[in-house]
């Protein structure tokens, strides 16, 4: 494991109030100064059981879980997809591959962002994060590729494959910088009359006008999520760049910014959110469970229940942002789904009408 390796496994848990204040820094310095990861460190302090933390990892970063007896059945054709060096030196897995080629790669540390670019520039995959116990991922990594070697050969051994990558062109790294601008905890503002239930008619009456009259783009986006989160107990919003979602901001008391902006879902397999793409209409319903990624999301959700929303933005013929909602117990209106969405695309293409407008406005000498 790299010494002062990009992991934000500590301050998640001290934003969640698993750790006291102050104790996400202090396992840093010690993981630094002692070249360990910091997930060993939590373990070893006994500040989180390992299965507790498996569990808490899983659920805030919505991504896949292995159990240990899967890590005893690995194929060996899998494995060939990382170096011993690359495996051991960041202390990761390969599980499996996809009929396109996404590697969903087992991590005891899934915010170690330096792990995840070592290995997308390596294979040039686009990776599916799972989180795995510390403990048996070792004993799995001990069995397939042999003892840990000394780490100063790991770390000349894993320079040169680093050497011999020269400009990769994998897909989009699963690894992006957290806004600054956006706040840390996720949560949305009134904004509704206590006298208008939400998602009702009235309320989607209300806040059309208010996406007309919005100044820029993220302004339209605030107003969009702070709408659907006096319905909905989670709203993510995604950007759809390149085939895959990746979240960008939400709402809901039980969900960290840092884990939402690591989210990412393909879109060049068959799942709810492509339909939504595809057709450029709303979902109101149940969660289905037909597909592999649809199962994996439920899953990385904790469980969906009762009726869940995915709201596409269109801007002409794209679909540059996708809302998932879930946890409300409001009727919904099809028709004033389809006019929200509407309404946001209309705000959109207005703001991108009145900025040309003014890039053709002759300057004043």
């Amino acid at each position: 494991m790299i010494a002062g390796a990009l992991s934000n496994l500590a301050t998640m848990m001290q934003r969640a109030g698993l750790l006291p204040e102050g104790e996400a820094a202090r396992i840093r310095e010690f993981a630094y100064a002692n070249r360990l990861p910091p997930v060993q460190v939590i373990l070893e302090r006994g500040l989180c059981a390992e299965a507790d933390l498996v569990r808490f990892v899983q659920s805030k970063l919505m991504i896949p879980e292995v159990e240990p007896d899967l890590l005893d059945q690995l194929e060996r054709e899998t494995l060939r997809h990382l170096p011993m060096e690359l495996a051991w030196y960041h202390e990761v897995l390969p599980v499996s591959v996809d009929d396109v080629g996404n590697l969903t790669l087992a991590m005891a540390d899934p915010t170690d962002l330096r792990a995840v670019d070592a290995v997308a520039s390596h294979t040039g995959a686009y990776l599916i994060r799972a989180v795995a116990p510390l403990a048996p991922l070792r004993k799995a990594l001990t069995r397939y590729y042999g003892p840990r070697p000394e780490q100063a050969a790991l770390e000349a051994a894993v320079g040169e494959l680093d050497e011999e990558v020269v400009e990769p062109s994998p897909p989009p790294s699963t690894a992006t910088a957290i806004p600054s601008e956006v706040p840390r905890r996720v949560s949305g503002e009134v904004i509704l009359d206590d006298a208008m239930p939400p998602l009702s008619p009235a309320a989607f009456a209300w806040v059309l006008p208010r996406l007309v009259a919005a100044a820029d783009r993220d302004e339209i986006t605030q107003v969009l999520l702070d709408f659907l989160a006096e319905g909905f107990d989670r709203v993510i919003m995604f950007v759809h760049l390149q085939q895959q979602l990746r979240g960008r901001d939400a709402r809901g008391d039980d969900l960290l910014l840092e884990a939402v902006t690591q989210v990412r879902i393909p879109t060049s397999g068959p799942s709810l959110f492509r339909q939504v793409i595809e057709r450029g209409t709303p979902h109101f319903g149940r969660w289905p469970a037909e597909t592999k990624i649809d199962r994996a999301f439920d899953q990385a959700m904790g469980g969906i229940k009762g009726n869940v929303l995915v709201l596409p933005v269109r801007l002409r013929e794209r679909v540059p942002l996708l809302v998932y909602a879930s946890g409300t117990h409001h009727p919904v209106d099809p028709r004033s789904l389809n006019d929200l969405v509407d309404g946001v695309s209309g705000a959109l293409e207005r703001l991108i009408f009145r900025r040309k407008s003014l890039d053709s406005m002759p300057k004043a000498d």
